[in-house]
Order: structure tokens, then sequence, then C-alpha cells
């Protein structure tokens, strides 16, 4: 403006300097947020480095071998554990689920029957005792190994965003596709998936979030039956579900139950009352011990559970 004032400069060379200096001061504010923005993202890369380079709590012993289950016993060996701090899960606990054998694990929240499910699976070592699969310590065969031996249908199942064929064939890898269509139909998803666009090869969403509850069990159980593995392990599988497709569910599980040793977490007793056993877990100690019908003529706690989902069931019913 000065030199523009002290006739210096002509008109043009004012307008030429004026655009330039805007476009300087441009420039330099967007480089600042550049620059916070080039330090934002690298706290978040060091952050997440740091989370993929932290060992494994649960790691193979040196010379861990491959588990081969013959038989399907499991043996739960004077089992004491904790997640940490003073109060434990389980102090001096002892089960033996003979092969072939189905068991059923009920009883209040927080009372360690998922916890049994987990150390079976080797999610956690526990502190005290072992956790035996065909005489076999589980700490002593690779992880691998040990969860290629045992089915899990849990209450969410875990999908992938990819498609039907490719979240069954998960199961078992060197599966033929006769094999997967096989499986697809004994678990009875053969009806909605012809009815999808493209059929096996149809996106389930992340998460499954394209499919009903009971299509993605239906999923989770196709992809059991043709992994067929010897022990079988339901953590609320048809918790979520409404009665009908419980029922339907029911029943595809029963057929996949044969010759497997089975263990079932439920809420709802029905699910567990046809089994051969049924373990009532209180604070981490079991019980109640015996067939749906020896606990009934006990009259203790498994009977007040029983006698309470009964008369709720029925309070519906009549509304």
């Amino acid at each position: 403006l000065y030199l523009w004032r002290s006739h210096r400069i002509d008109i043009a060379a004012f307008v030429m300097s004026t655009s330039l200096s805007l476009l300087i001061i441009s420039d330099v504010e967007n480089l600042s947020r550049r620059f916070l923005e080039f330090f934002e993202a690298t706290g978040n890369i060091a952050n997440g480095v740091r989370t993929l380079i932290r060992p494994h709590e649960v790691i193979d012993q040196p010379g861990a071998k491959a588990l081969m289950v013959k038989r399907g016993d499991i043996e739960f060996r004077d089992v004491g554990f904790s997640y940490g701090g003073d109060r434990s899960i389980f102090e001096h606990l002892n089960i033996v689920i003979p092969a072939g054998q189905k068991v059923g694990l009920v009883g209040a929240s927080g009372s360690g029957k998922s916890t049994l499910l987990s150390l079976l699976l080797r999610l956690y070592d526990v502190q005290q005792g072992q956790v035996l699969v065909d005489g076999k310590d589980v700490r002593e065969v690779t992880q691998h190994s040990l969860h290629q031996q045992i089915g899990l249908i849990p209450q969410e199942p875990g999908l992938f965003h990819r498609s039907i064929r490719e979240n069954i064939h998960y199961g078992r890898l060197d599966a033929s596709m006769d094999e997967v269509a096989e499986a697809i139909h004994r678990a009875g998803a053969s009806e909605f998936i012809d009815s999808m666009e493209h059929g096996y090869e149809s996106l389930v969403g992340e998460r499954g979030v394209k499919l009903s509850g009971g299509q993605r069990q239906r999923i989770a159980i196709a992809r059991v039956l043709l992994k067929n593995a010897p022990i079988l392990v339901m953590d609320e599988a048809t918790s979520s579900l409404d009665s009908i497709t419980e029922r339907f569910i029911q029943d595809k599980l029963d057929e996949i139950m044969e010759d497997k040793t089975v263990l079932v977490v439920a809420h709802r007793l029905s699910t567990v009352a046809h089994l051969d056993r049924i373990l009532v877990f209180d604070n981490g100690r079991v019980i109640e011990d015996g067939s749906h019908e020896q606990l009934l003529r006990q009259g203790g706690q498994y009977a007040r559970l029983w006698s309470r989902q009964f008369s709720d069931a029925l309070d519906e019913a009549v509304v």
C-alpha cells in the first residue's frame, strides 16, 4: 500500500503482491494443520504397534505336541483359577466327563460356567491343578491342535465380512464343496441361502449384520458340522433367539451332538433338560450333579430354577 500510494508500483503489481500474500498465508496455515495431523497419526501408529507386539499371555510350551482325541474324555483335576486379585473363581474343582456324555452347565451369572469353557479351550491357564483331554494336559499340547478337536457354537457366532461359503469353509479348510453343501443342508440353511441373490457367495456383512440371529446360528452349526470335532462346546447358543427359531436350532443341535462329548452352558433350562447330566454351579462350586429327573427329585437349586422358569413361561403363555 505504501509503494502504491507513493506511485512506485502500478495497480497490477499491487493486485499481484496482495494475491501472493494471501496464498502464502493460506499455505502456511494448511502446513501447520498438516503438522498437527502428522503428530496425531504418529501417536496412533505408536499405540497400535505397542498393541500388536505385546507378547501373548498363553503360549505353547517348548516341545508341545499335537493333540489327537480318540475318545473325548474331559477332566478338571483339582483346578484352582482366578482372573487376578483376591477372589478365586475355582478352588479345588474336580469334574470328570466321560467320552460321549452330554453335560449341561447351569447357574447364576458369574458362577463360573463360561470360565470353565475358557479353561477347556485354554484361553487362560489354570494356576492350580490340570485340565485334561483324553488324559493329556491342555498346557502340554499345541493350542492349534486343541482347538481343532473342539467345535464351538457361541451365543454370538463370529462371522467375517466374507461370503457364506467362506464363513462355513473356515471350519475345515481342506473340505470339498460337496462336503460344504452337505453341512449347509444338514444345518437347515439351504432354504434361506438359495433365496439370496448370490447364494453361497452372498456377503454376510461385518459380523453377519445382513443375517438374522437364527440365520447366523445356522451358519455356525454348518461350520461345526463341517469341522466334525469329537468335542462340542455351546455357550448360550440359543439364548438370543425366539422360541420357534430356538426349537428349530435345538433339533439341529441334537443331531450334531451324536457321538460327541458335549458341554452346554444355558440359562434356559429347557435347553439342557434332555441331556445326560446337569451340573449346577454356585460361586465356582458344583452344588448339584445329576440328570434332569434326579435333580428335580432332590428339590434343590435346580428344582427351584426349573419351577421359576416354568411359571414365567406359563404366565407369558396366558398373557
